[in-house]
């Protein structure tokens, strides 16, 4: 199966559960709400690779009333998830559900105020993501890009005690291979860089369930045999390291600010 089929399928397997086994971290939000263009009564903003919807949904209660707001996917299972949850709790925003392949953006040039993208662009290829958010983006817009480079992956929870993690995930950008496709583009500018330090304390059990649940697409990568014994060896090192059930541990990630100048 090829990776993009891989991905159909793995998206589409998750898709109902998505939204309660991946963490959250509504804060990175207001980080991007200042950086949006300030001089326009109604923006356009595109949340690319949106999935279930768990960033589209906080950026659309943070934003005015009379933004519009673009949710984007490739999966069409994710993208239903996202609709499901944005109309219950969003009924009267300008919302719309866009199934798009976040290497082409078939919009029209320079119709989006901002372009928000969180733990997607390794799914993308890069150079070709990057060249189409800037035919996009009106001048002054913002594209803002949260991801976990392949360093944050290697100290999370995940990279050091679940077996393999970090030797099946070889799509995660370094920063400085994000720079440089920013750089390829003349019309876009790099603004800045932010790291973020999230401290989790969870129970044994609930990292259990995200493993078993295929939380990260990485998970999806293991030969099923690898994967049992993998899991079987990330419950004992988790129940080494718990103290009474509950383990606390650290995920790093990066924001990266891109303007359309």
């Amino acid at each position: 199966m090829g990776n993009l089929q891989h991905m159909e399928h793995h998206f589409k397997r998750v898709a109902s559960v998505y939204g309660y086994v991946r963490n959250t971290d509504p804060q990175i939000i207001e980080e991007i709400i200042p950086r949006l263009p300030i001089d326009k009564r109604r923006l356009n903003i595109a949340d690319i690779g949106c999935g279930t919807g768990r960033y589209s949904k906080i950026i659309a209660a943070k934003a005015d009333s009379c933004s519009r707001l673009f949710c984007c996917d490739y999966s069409a299972a994710m993208l239903q998830q996202c609709r499901k949850r944005m109309s219950l709790e969003f009924p009267l925003k300008n919302t719309y559900y866009c199934l798009v392949n976040a290497n082409e953006l078939p919009f029209a040039h320079g119709c989006f105020d901002a372009l928000t993208t969180f733990n997607s662009v390794h799914h993308f290829d890069l150079d070709r993501f990057i060249a189409a958010a800037a035919l996009v983006l009106c001048p002054g817009g913002l594209l803002s890009i949260y991801t976990r480079t392949p360093e944050q992956n290697a100290h999370t929870i995940w990279g050091q005690h679940f077996p393999g993690f970090t030797e099946h995930e070889p799509r995660l950008y370094q920063c400085e291979h994000l720079e440089e496709a920013i750089d390829r583009v003349p019309e876009l500018q790099l603004e800045g860089t932010h790291e973020f330090k999230h401290v989790r304390v969870e129970s044994v059990e609930s990292l259990l369930n995200r493993a078993r649940n295929f939380h990260y697409s990485t998970l999806t990568l293991y030969p099923e045999d690898e994967f049992r014994l993998a899991l079987e060896t990330f419950a004992k090192k988790l129940t080494d390291l718990s103290s009474k059930g509950k383990i606390k541990h650290t995920a790093r990630n990066t924001m990266v600010f891109v303007r359309r100048i």
